[in-house]
């Protein structure tokens, strides 16, 4: 038990910038018309920065458990875990709270910020090796 409680540790700042989403997710939103500036909207680069930040933390976490080793599954489940947590949102959005809607273009920057995350952490874990 009590080397449970030390590894969840870990992932504190994972489950801390999780709720952080969580709460801002849930706020009211507006809701503008569809158009090809979408793609680059400034909305869409805060779900990137907000879950490859998540992702980062995620994989840092399994980093501290893995005594400072890391392995390819536990990006891949660090990838997963932020992906899935930003899908789930989005459906949450849909599904709960008026004025908020359901985007595919945010799921893929969702996807897309959680894989520039872990690929972010690849990067620091091996330039410091």
């Amino acid at each position: 038990m009590k080397a449970l409680v030390r590894n969840l540790t870990f992932f504190f700042p994972a489950i801390i910038w999780g709720l952080i989403i969580l709460y801002l997710s849930s706020g009211p939103g507006i809701q503008l018309p569809p158009s090809f500036w979408d793609f680059i909207a400034i909305d869409k680069v805060g779900h990137l920065v907000f879950y490859g930040v998540l992702a980062f933390l995620i994989a840092y976490g399994f980093y501290k458990i893995g005594n400072q080793s890391i392995n390819k599954k536990m990006l891949f489940i660090s990838l997963i875990v932020s992906s899935i947590y930003g899908i789930c949102l989005e459906f949450m959005q849909y599904s709960f709270f008026p004025n908020r809607f359901f985007e595919i273009l945010d799921i893929i920057a969702n996807i897309s910020g959680s894989i520039i995350g872990i690929l972010f952490f690849k990067y620091i874990y091996y330039k410091t090796r």
